[in-house]
């Protein structure tokens, strides 16, 4: 909440703005954030890049925890889909 007492926001202008909430990241926003394949060939390093670069995919997309997986699982190719 707002130091106001509600959503909105008071510049010290006189001029409110309502705040608003968040919309829920789909599949589309997701994948509008690039995130990298993973094909299970690449490694330690390359792994561990991955798992960060989906971390920052999350924040930005604004992902949920309960679309996290199902949207991760999305960008296993190749041997990475028999883990």
């Amino acid at each position: 909440r707002s130091t106001n007492g509600d959503d909105s926001h008071n510049s010290g202008t006189g001029v409110r703005r309502t705040e608003r909430a968040a919309r829920e990241c789909t599949n589309t926003d997701f994948l509008k954030c690039q995130p990298l394949p993973f094909k299970g060939y690449e490694g330690v390093a390359s792994l561990s890049q991955w798992c960060e670069r989906m971390e920052s995919v999350f924040h930005i997309s604004n992902c949920t925890a309960e679309n996290q997986v199902k949207f991760a699982t999305c960008t296993l190719h190749s041997v990475a889909l028999t883990w």
